[in-house]
């Protein structure tokens, strides 16, 4: 039978339910191929992100049965710079313009809590080919997304604690992240046990949430909101750090402001 004289003789109705029956059993790609997109979105951004300036607002807070003791605000110009080949890492550092609203240029900042390493190593760290072999990555269909999105779990894989890749990751490390259509990463959690002096209970938290900017013409999904936190236990305040970053464009010049590129959560002494 000629295909012309069948379409000719369907309802096209009863071809477009078929068309759709058949996209709707497609297998959807296996986590093997999610986490090799995904992991190539994330060299890709290693590799050709260029050095860049946005604003960044922060605020810094201490926190005991859910009432605000401290809090200090801070406006800053952020700069992510590539550093010299071949070792192009990304280097992060701010330039204070204020704290808690008065004119201010120092470089140290005397907060409750602070975070680095948003922008240099949120992905590197858990989604790249080279440390998957730290964790154990699990589709997560109860997690709430929004339409077009998935989500996916992690945690530390404790036989791959001794593997070189791994040795940096801190057993009991969990987490989650959550991509769209195109495989890039919209948010990315993780939490670790954080002890505080002798108090072992602490846990810390980060989250980084990505947004689409464009860049002289080229789109790249930066950070739009870093949060991290402590949890409160009976011997040790809660504490949180709340980043937003805006007004992002390129720049070229090289920087030698302190440079702030660990991946830690940690309230100061005070």
């Amino acid at each position: 039978m000629r295909l012309s004289s069948l379409f000719a003789r369907t309802p096209l109705a009863s071809l477009l339910g078929c068309f759709a029956t058949a996209l709707a059993q497609q297998p959807a790609p296996a986590l093997d191929q999610i986490l090799s997109r995904v992991e190539a979105n994330t060299e890709q951004y290693k590799a050709t992100v260029p050095s860049f300036l946005c604003d960044e607002r922060i605020s810094s807070q201490e926190i005991r049965d859910g009432k605000l003791k401290h809090e200090t605000t801070v406006e800053a110009l952020f700069r992510v710079s590539r550093s010299a080949p071949p070792a192009a890492t990304l280097e992060e550092s701010r330039e204070v313009k204020s704290i808690n609203g008065k004119p201010s240029n120092s470089k140290k900042l005397d907060m409750p809590i602070s975070f680095n390493g948003g922008f240099s190593g949120a992905l590197a760290k858990f989604l790249s080919a080279d440390r998957r072999e730290c964790f154990d990555y699990q589709a997560d269909p109860s997690s709430p997304a929004s339409p077009g999105t998935q989500a996916f779990t992690f945690t530390a894989r404790e036989a791959a604690a001794k593997q070189p890749a791994c040795v940096s990751i801190q057993p009991g490390t969990a987490g989650k992240f959550v991509i769209d259509a195109s495989m890039q990463v919209t948010h990315i959690e993780r939490t670790v046990p954080h002890p505080i002096g002798k108090d072992q209970a602490v846990l810390g938290t980060a989250s980084v949430d990505f947004a689409p900017v464009t860049l002289k013409g080229r789109s790249f999904w930066l950070p739009s909101t870093i949060v991290a936190f402590t949890t409160e236990t009976p011997k040790t305040n809660a504490f949180r750090f709340t980043a937003k970053y805006t007004n992002y464009h390129r720049f070229a010049a090289s920087s030698t402001i302190l440079p702030t590129t660990s991946d830690s959560t940690q309230p100061q002494s005070r």
